[in-house]
């Protein structure tokens, strides 16, 4: 009789032992893929804004070259008209 209750106990204790054990290695390794997940979308999302940064601030420096284009333009139009008159 002694047997058949030491089984048991001894079932319970190891269920005891392994079962918190291997909900928090579950759990460790699910919430190190989410993170992993989320720092790889988060840095991809940066690379994306910065990659769109540089191509905004070409477009404002070639704007700036055209408008600077653009006033050279007038003011040689400008020191022509007064060389022909």
């Amino acid at each position: 009789m002694k047997k058949k209750k030491a089984l048991p106990s001894f079932l319970y204790l190891v269920f005891i032992v392994l079962l918190p054990w291997g909900v928090s290695f579950s759990f460790n390794k699910c919430l190190e893929l989410w993170i992993k997940n989320w720092w790889n979308t988060r840095q991809s999302e940066t690379l994306l804004t910065d990659i769109q940064e540089k191509k905004v601030l070409e477009r404002f420096i070639e704007l700036e070259e055209l408008f600077l284009l653009d006033e050279m333009i007038k003011r040689n139009r400008r020191h022509m008209y007064k060389n022909l008159l």
